[in-house]
């Protein structure tokens, strides 16, 4: 029997372990500043205007390096790989297709967002389950993982659809 390699959480993962790594070296970056300044500011007469010169200037330095959008970054790339990891140990562990589709809904998207959207999150729900079990038990084919990357694209066009929307109705 085959090991079946499933590259669209391959992928996701690869994309969480990137951004880890930035996270990881802009915050090394941003230590190595804090501790250049730190000896720097060792040395200043405390108050004086020196001082509050270096501490902006090390604070815009850190700034920078953008810690905030890299942690946001790292954050949806978790996210992201978590949905699709459970999307898949769903679809390989619920053998009722029905509880497994409901499932995936749930995990997924807000009650409201799929009475507004129920056919086309069916739809793309139904695609990517199928295409998965097919990928799974029967063809590992280029095919069937086009099939499976083509319906959850369209999933995460419309979970990033709630989320703007859920976003604009809290503004």
């Amino acid at each position: 029997m085959a090991i079946r390699r499933h590259h669209l959480i391959e992928e996701a993962k690869a994309e969480l372990d990137l951004a880890y790594e930035e996270v990881k070296r802009a915050e090394h970056a941003v230590m190595q500043l804090e501790f250049e300044y730190n000896e720097r500011l060792h040395h200043v007469p405390q108050a004086s205007t020196e001082q509050g010169t270096l501490i902006a200037e090390k604070e815009q330095r850190q700034e920078a390096y953008g810690l905030d959008a890299l942690y946001e970054m790292q954050n949806e790339t978790a996210q992201r790989f978590a949905l699709v990891s459970a999307a898949f140990a769903i679809v390989s562990s619920v053998a009722d297709e029905d509880m497994s589709l409901d499932l995936i809904k749930r995990i997924l998207f807000r009650r409201d967002f799929l009475r507004r959207n129920k056919m086309e999150v069916d739809k793309h729900i139904r695609g990517f389950h199928r295409g998965l079990r097919d990928y799974m038990r029967k063809e590992s084919s280029p095919e069937a993982d086009s099939t499976v990357r083509a319906s959850w694209a369209e999933i995460e066009r419309m979970t990033a659809l709630q989320a703007r929307e859920a976003k604009a109705t809290a503004a």
